[in-house]
């Protein structure tokens, strides 16, 4: 049997560096070799943790965001081959050193896009989701509550989308920071005031056109709706955890608004039939494109490289609420 080093959860709140199985892809799967992989730290640590909404079986294998080179194709794939580079989302594979993924997962990239910045792919589809299905126009004022990962690259999205103003909200000065030397317009610390008020002045008393929150808090949405503008659209981009209470009628009908789901789960697997349907490539495509000409910027996203054999130990110190990290890049090359 082969196998390669990856990284699993054999039971609630444990991580471990193990030996894993690799086998040959099956048809219509690409094995790829990774490069890198990036510690979605919300999403990992949630289904690590088994928070609601999230994993509730173990053991469980984390992580989706990959980028390497293919090794060898199933039966039926004719788009890759191997030594091919490509980034891939990559669920129910994760970390680790060799992994097969769906065909419909993997995208190419260029040679001048760093693998560091290609294992951002399966949070950048999200964010895509997010703010496309808003539709976005040119002027209109937009806020994303939580700079995450996430977050951050909503805000980003938005404003390349024709965002004015581009606003976030996040009560951590580090995220705010970031946000504000990767183009938003404003920031705002809303640990202790609502939303509602602090955006007040810059969106004339309206409120915000658009609401992207990208929290992960459930309860976030009654906030989220509070401030957003009569007739505005409210988007929940990724994954809540858990159940709040929330007031239909005065958050949602007396105003109006129009309440959006995104997540990439929902990306259409084949060619686009119908408007605002996006396939991995195609948003792929577009996040490259947009990094590789400067309109996105990762670098100040990334907190920590860490080398494989210290993935451990970067797990524990997320589990135990690192909030201070955004994306951390592990490397399988060394």
């Amino acid at each position: 049997m082969t196998t390669c080093k990856g990284i699993i959860a054999p039971e609630k709140g444990k991580v471990i560096l193990t030996d894993v199985e690799v086998t040959d892809p099956r048809p219509g799967y690409v094995q790829v070799r990774m490069a890198r992989t990036m510690i979605s730290p919300g999403t990992e640590r949630a289904h690590i943790l088994a928070l609601p909404n999230s994993n509730q079986n173990f053991p469980y294998v984390p992580g989706y965001c990959c980028a390497g080179w293919v090794e060898k194709v199933g039966e039926g794939v004719e788009d890759f081959a191997p030594g091919d580079r490509v980034a891939c989302s990559a669920i129910d594979v994760g970390h680790r050193q060799v992994g097969n993924v769906v065909a419909e997962r993997v995208a190419h990239i260029s040679d001048a896009m760093s693998f560091d910045y290609a294992a951002f792919n399966g949070l950048s589809q999200t964010s895509l989701q997010g703010v496309r299905k808003c539709g976005i126009e040119l002027g209109e004022s937009v806020v994303v509550l939580g700079l995450g990962i996430v977050g951050q690259l909503c805000l980003q999205l938005a404003r390349a989308n024709g965002a004015t103003p581009a606003i976030g909200l996040d009560p951590m000065e580090k995220r705010r920071e970031i946000a504000m030397a990767c183009g938003a317009d404003y920031v705002f610390d809303n640990r202790n005031t609502p939303a509602r008020e602090l955006i007040a002045e810059v969106t004339k008393g309206k409120g915000a056109q658009v609401v992207l929150d990208s929290t992960g808090f459930p309860a976030v949405l009654n906030e989220a709706c509070d401030c957003a503008a009569n007739f505005g659209r409210v988007c929940i981009v990724g994954c809540p955890r858990g159940l709040t209470e929330f007031n239909f009628y005065t958050l949602v009908q007396l105003k109006s608004l129009q309440v959006i789901g995104a997540h990439a789960v929902h990306s259409v697997p084949h060619d686009r039939s119908q408007p605002r349907l996006w396939t991995y490539q195609d948003d792929m495509a577009a996040f490259n494109a947009l990094v590789e000409k400067g309109t996105i910027r990762l670098e100040p996203l990334i907190s920590d490289r860490i080398r494989w054999t210290e993935a451990e130990s970067a797990f524990n110190y997320l589990l135990g609420w690192g909030k201070d990290s955004l994306a951390v890049l592990i490397n399988w090359e060394e």
